[in-house]
């Protein structure tokens, strides 16, 4: 989106376009009467509460509704499946039709998408859509359905807004707080990087096994979004949150592309249109989720800590330092943060 409108109106557009998109879409009369019945398996990892899983849910609604329920979408959510790395793997070999998952759960298929774990790359949530839909978004689309056979169809944003640093040990206003903590984290080597320049020990654990590990001390502390926090009670087993504003967290939606194929044309138009709703919803959902998130966990009273404007400068200095880090120009080109912070403006 090459204009950028005020925040103010960027939000009364997303609660206008939020009204309008739950209106269920009527299928024409007549239009889908020789189409053939497909029913479409997606696996995610998110709990159905989730900002994304309740998108995906009304999409689903819709879309029966739109195709004269000749096209049925049959989302598994919470891993009931596949966790989110396998989830994908099984959309390209075609066990499922789609799958969802989180960018930095990407990377055993494609680099490509790296770069959105760069710590304070991201101005605003809402600024995936002038990313993911412009013409790197494209490039990244087109790259994933001709290397793995999978169809883009959404970046949806998920867990509430921007991740906070949770942890069980103490209260962290700047990095050097952090050291020695054992902070769990996906297998990207961007987002360990950034916890090894602060002293902490970036320890990849699965998401689904993550209250465990926090209970039984093999982590001290998880970066994770709010919405995520509090339906997988991780709320139980952390005492501190800091509001560090690093990292926001988008989710790629993908089909097959044998599984898009068996739509006829009428479906497949409907479908696309579908997609497009489902995205607009998983925003909607997220900027709704943050604030009632923050508040459940507070209620749970796990202390929530916002840094000075002085100790967020130390915050985003150690983040932006990374930039020139082999471990960042080694996996993202210059070019490409510099497309995104451009494509931000």
């Amino acid at each position: 989106m090459k204009n950028i409108v005020s925040l103010r109106a960027a939000a009364t557009a997303l609660a206008l376009a939020g009204v309008l998109c739950s209106l269920p879409a009527p299928a024409q009369s007549g239009a889908f009467s020789k189409s053939p019945k497909v029913t479409l398996r997606l696996s995610s990892a998110s709990p159905a509460g989730m900002d994304d899983s309740k998108a995906i849910v009304e999409a689903a609604d819709r879309l029966s509704k739109a195709t004269g329920g000749t096209v049925a979408l049959q989302p598994f959510f919470a891993s009931s499946l596949f966790d989110e790395i396998a989830g994908m793997g099984a959309a390209q070999s075609g066990l499922v039709d789609m799958a969802i998952a989180c960018t930095c759960n990407m990377t055993k298929q494609t680099s490509s998408m790296l770069f959105s774990d760069l710590p304070y790359l991201w101005r605003e949530m809402d600024n995936g859509r002038q990313v993911w839909g412009g013409p790197l978004g494209q490039k990244i689309r087109q790259e994933i359905t001709d290397k793995l056979g999978l169809v883009p169809l959404a970046f949806a944003p998920s867990g509430g807004g921007y991740r906070l640093l949770w942890n069980n040990r103490r209260v962290i206003k700047v990095p050097a707080d952090a050291k020695g903590l054992k902070i769990r984290t996906v297998a990207t080597p961007v987002e360990q990087d950034f916890w090894r320049r602060m002293g902490a020990i970036p320890t990849p654990v699965d998401i689904g096994e993550t209250y465990s590990a926090l209970q039984q001390g093999l982590v001290d502390g998880q970066h994770l979004q709010p919405a995520w926090l509090n339906l997988l009670k991780h709320d139980e087993v952390v005492k501190y949150g800091t509001e560090i504003g690093a990292l926001a967290v988008y989710r790629i939606l993908v089909v097959n592309q044998k599984s898009l194929a068996r739509l006829d044309d009428a479906q497949r138009k409907a479908f696309l249109e579908t997609m497009k709703f489902m995205e607009d919803r998983a925003y909607f959902h997220n900027r709704a989720m943050r604030e009632s998130s923050l508040q459940a966990i507070r209620a749970k009273g796990v202390q929530i800590y916002t840094p000075t404007p002085a100790e967020m400068a130390e915050w985003r200095k150690l983040g932006q330092d990374m930039y020139q880090a082999d471990v960042v120009k080694n996996s993202v080109p210059p070019a490409t943060v510099e497309q995104v912070i451009a494509l931000q403006k």
